[in-house]
């Protein structure tokens, strides 16, 4: 009956998809014959972007990239999503939290203080209020940027997971695609993220048979490298105790591989799933106390870095006064000979970009 339902709704969802469908093709193909122009500034523009909406690892790969490219003077730049400003804000010590900048910037100023980040709906004011404040800058990073057409960026990088390829997947409202799968098509450089540690060479060689990519695109495999659990007083990696039940909050897309994580790890908990990027009211965060307090939960409380940024200072007063707060982070790499090439490439075109 459920499946029957689900078709149902599918059904009715066709006239909407095919509306849908129509207006992003002709956007695309307006930028594609120029008659919209392109802005192209005279820094070196890097995308990390996918075709569907919700996480698929964009901003553990925007890491990833400002560690390699460290020698540079690099900026960083997104709408800075469910922030509760408008038009262009530069993370500083004043407005460097969630409500100001989006809970993934939080997490990146954090993280790289010594790099520019700023975060603007419209991308091209965004980077010329960059280049303004700092002409010396040599990168921009664009997160979550691959539809964001009127900016022109020198590679653009497309990524999808492992469980949930963009191949397999159809356009909104049906599914959860942005774009038609062909718009792979504009991406320089394609990586599956979240891929198991083991993947074998013939099941790369499968997804890249069933991407079907073009024959200068590049395809990379990375995968959770590491979780480590940091206590937020401290700063510092905490052992978690595996004799107590713990709570563990997350409001991300996709908490599989987290959860897949703990339980090899054989840490018991009790998962408390928000929506993607939710936005923490007082009643959840009593709910979360009271949990604890009604049943024999540790004090120790599991948090994503993204859900621990998103907390209000207030929030996270409050709730340190009944837990320590324990966020999960992810280290990100690639497939065996994957991370080295994939440097190398990068780093290179880079290199003869910027003399």
């Amino acid at each position: 009956m459920f499946y029957n339902n689900m078709n149902f709704v599918k059904y009715l969802l066709i006239p909407f998809q095919i509306v849908y469908s129509l207006i992003v093709r002709v956007r695309n193909l307006v930028y594609d014959f120029n008659i919209i122009s392109i802005y192209s500034p005279h820094t070196l523009v890097i995308s990390v972007g996918n075709l569907k909406v919700g996480g698929t690892g964009k901003t553990p790969m925007v890491e990833y990239l400002i560690k390699i490219l460290k020698n540079y003077k690099i900026a960083v730049l997104s709408r800075g999503y469910k922030r509760k400003t408008k038009g262009f804000v530069l993370a500083k010590e004043k407005r460097h939290n969630a409500y100001h900048i989006g809970d993934e910037n939080a997490q990146l100023y954090n993280k790289f203080q010594e790099i520019t980040i700023g975060c603007d709906e419209n991308r091209v004011n965004g980077i010329k209020k960059l280049l303004q404040i700092d002409k010396k800058i040599q990168i921009i990073i664009l997160d979550d940027g691959y539809q964001h057409r009127a900016l022109k960026r020198d590679v653009n990088i497309l990524l999808t997971e492992y469980n949930q390829l963009f191949i397999n997947d159809s356009l909104l409202p049906i599914g959860k695609l942005r774009e038609p799968k062909f718009e792979k098509r504009r991406a320089n450089i394609i990586i599956v993220t979240k891929c198991p540690h083991n993947i074998s060479k013939s099941q790369q060689q499968f997804i890249k048979e069933i991407l079907d990519l073009d024959i200068n695109q590049k395809i990379y495999f990375s995968h959770i490298k590491k979780h480590v659990f940091l206590n937020m007083n401290t700063i510092k990696e905490h052992k978690i105790n595996k004799d107590q039940k713990h709570l563990l909050v997350t409001g991300i897309e996709n908490p599989l591989e987290l959860l897949n994580f703990l339980n090899n790890e054989k840490i018991d908990f009790k998962h408390l799933k928000f929506n993607d990027h939710h936005d923490f009211s007082q009643l959840d965060i009593s709910n979360i106390i009271q949990l604890s307090e009604s049943e024999n939960y540790s004090k120790e409380l599991l948090l994503t870095e993204k859900d621990f940024y998103r907390l209000s200072k207030k929030d996270k007063q409050k709730l340190e006064k009944h837990f320590t707060l324990i966020c999960i982070q992810i280290e990100i790499d690639f497939i065996d000979a994957d991370k080295s090439t994939f440097n190398h490439q990068l780093c290179n075109f880079v290199k003869s970009k910027i003399t």
